[in-house]
């Protein structure tokens, strides 16, 4: 098995597999993203707004990573208001349940460490929900949102 950091070649694999991810969490395919997921990956790997790691087996990934980064207003708890938000984990069914995805996951952790990050944020699926909580993750009923 293989790790490393993705870069603008990934853009297509990433896309499939976001898709993938989206499908396995019950998210309906309305309309085609594959234009917005391409330039979403494309500009923000070029300037280090989204870090991802990837998992490789024989020349094929086989599973994903990423962080994004977005700043807050302070707060006493967070005076930088820097905040690493943790989404795109996935891993292809008949590899999952081997520890790709706890290695990938300390990789991108690691990734905001070093970047001095302090506040990690994330939103899981029934299959990622162990792992976060076995890093101290605390489940929140608080998230709300609207679409307009």
């Amino acid at each position: 098995m293989e790790y490393r950091k993705a870069n603008i070649n990934d853009v297509n694999i990433l896309i499939n597999l976001r898709k993938q991810q989206l499908l396995d969490e019950g998210d309906v395919p309305e309309n085609c993203i594959d234009n917005d997921l391409k330039k979403y990956f494309s500009e923000n790997i070029v300037n280090n707004k989204f870090i991802a790691w990837l998992a490789i087996e024989n020349n094929e990934i086989i599973a994903t990573s990423g962080l994004c980064f977005y700043e807050l207003p302070p707060t006493y708890r967070n005076p930088s208001g820097k905040v690493a938000y943790i989404t795109n984990m996935f891993t292809k069914n008949e590899f999952r349940r081997k520890g790709i995805a706890t290695i990938l996951f300390e990789k991108i952790l690691n990734e905001a460490k070093i970047l001095n990050y302090k506040i990690f944020r994330l939103h899981t699926s029934i299959y990622g929900k162990g792992l976060y909580k076995k890093y101290g993750f605390i489940d929140s009923d608080g998230f709300m949102h609207l679409k307009i």
